[in-house]
Parts: structure tokens; sequence; C-alpha cells
């Protein structure tokens, strides 16, 4: 099976739909089935869409710094609660605050910005074929049986297609091999998801926590063969560039640029088809082999 032949009912938009309970406060949906631990994405997407859903409509976001403070409860309604902390005369600031049974689990501050030209130019470059020219998963892993069964299932769980130019780190690692501090992932979102810049931004957080940490375990694989891991995102931060379509493939190229004293820390840059640069992504977290 691969990840292109499930097809959830609901789409990414849907799991990040946010209800308003007061003026600057928003409460998410909950999961069916037993409790689990939530995505850490779908925190930060509704975070980012709580914060603009406060914002002046004509500034989208442009940068967003979260903190993950506990393991969310997929049973368990998160709220939201925005602070306005400025608006000034082009730049808007918002603090947001996920809680759980009253606790904080999850902290952001993200700033809008009015659109206006200025010098523009980027590094970044596509060194990759493009989507339609990788495998699908069934193909590009048919040395990998445990890895496609691990990469399809949290797949279908998050409503998420991929295709990798290359076997992810964790593919590597399962066969005690080592690897680049680097992998590379065509993404997009399986269902359809409305177009306006708030929704397509939300999403883009959403997708753009995916696997991104563990880019930084490539160097590992031989130590981390057959031994059980324990991940966990710290801090997450990414700046928007360009508008995006997250349910059309765009790239994101993910280095992990350091590791040490049980932290990763991991950066990405997200791509589109044409190669234009549309966000930067940083990630810490927690690698802790048990």
């Amino acid at each position: 099976m691969t990840s292109e032949s499930v097809r959830p009912a609901e789409s990414i938009a849907d799991r990040l739909a946010l209800q308003r309970i007061g003026e600057h406060r928003f409460r998410g949906r909950v999961h069916d089935g037993p409790a689990r631990r939530s995505y850490g994405g779908e925190v930060a997407g509704q975070a980012v869409l709580a914060a603009g859903l406060t914002a002046p409509q004509d500034r989208p976001i442009h940068s967003a710094q979260t903190y993950f403070l506990l393991p969310g409860d997929t049973t368990v309604p998160t709220e939201f609660a925005v602070d306005i902390v400025r608006d000034g005369g082009s730049f808007s600031t918002r603090r947001v605050e996920a809680l759980q049974d009253g606790r904080v689990i999850f902290t952001m501050l993200a700033s809008f910005h009015r659109c206006e030209e200025g010098l523009s130019h980027q590094v970044a470059a596509l060194d990759t074929p493009g989507p339609d020219e990788v495998p699908e998963l069934a193909e590009a892993f048919a040395e990998h049986p445990a890895a496609l069964a691990w990469t399809t299932r949290f797949l279908d769980a998050l409503g998420i297609d991929a295709r990798f130019p290359d076997p992810p780190a964790r593919a590597h690692a399962m066969n005690g091999q080592a690897a680049p501090a680097r992998q590379r992932v065509w993404l997009r979102a399986r269902q359809p998801v409305p177009d306006t810049a708030l929704g397509q931004a939300a999403c883009l957080m959403y997708l753009s926590d995916l696997l991104l940490l563990s880019a930084t375990t490539g160097p590992h694989g031989p130590e981390l063969k057959d031994r059980d891991l324990q991940v966990a995102t710290v801090n997450h931060s990414i700046w928007f560039h360009s508008p995006i379509r997250v349910d059309d493939w765009f790239l994101h190229d993910q280095h992990g640029r350091w590791s040490g004293g049980g932290r990763g820390l991991a950066h990405g840059e997200i791509l589109d088809r044409s190669g234009r640069l549309c966000a930067t992504t940083m990630q810490e977290g927690l690698i802790r082999p048990r």
C-alpha cells in the first residue's frame, strides 16, 4: 500500500478547524478513538490559525516561533488564548498559549507584516527530480519493508502524501547504515485546502513539522539500529517568504545541522515546484535512545 492509495474523508483544514469561544479565545476539536499523543504540527497549525484570526486581514503571517511544553492528548479539547501584543504601522505581533485541562502545553509568538515591495533574492535551489519523477513509496522502499510500513502508517494517520528522492534517515538506521545529515521529501496535503493565505499558512505549519528532526540522525544509523528512540520537538520556528499551495507538491529540503547532549538541531528550506523558496524552518528537539 502506498500513501497515494488512502484518501481520508477529512482534510488537514478540517483537523485544524477552530471554534471561537471568546473575543481572542478558540477551541480545537478532539479526535475519536483511544487517547494518543497529539501531533505537534496540528497544535502549531491551530495556533497559527488562532493568531491570524485576530490580526489585520491585510497582514499575512511572516514568522512564528513555538515551544512545545507538555505532550498533548488527542481526546482532550485544546483551547487557544491569543494575546494582542502589538499592532504597529506595518507589523502585528501575537502571543498564543494552547491549554489542556488548564495547563499550558504549547506557546507561540507570531508576527504578521503588511505586504510591500522590496529587494529580492534567494540562495536555495531545487537539486532533485520533481515529484512525478520520484518513485512512489512501495518502489522507493522496496529494500526497506519495515521503514515502508512505519512511513505509510504515519502518513495515512496525518493525511499527507510524501515521495522521497532518497530513502530517509530512518530507513538507513533500520538497516544499521549511516546516511548524510540531509534528507529531501516532496510533500502535499491529500485533500484540498481552502485558498486563503491564512489557511494555507496554518496547513504549511502542520506539514513543516513532519520528519524534520530526524534529519539529524542520518550519520548515527549504525548506533541507532534496533534501538527505540524518544523523540520530541522542543521548539519549532518557521519564516513564511512566499505564498504556497500545500495541496500541491512542494519540497522540504532538510539538514541535520547538529546533534549532542540528547538534542538535535535541524534546518529546512521549503520550495515549490518552480524552485521558489516559500519558507524556511528550524527545529530543535529531544533525540534520546532508550
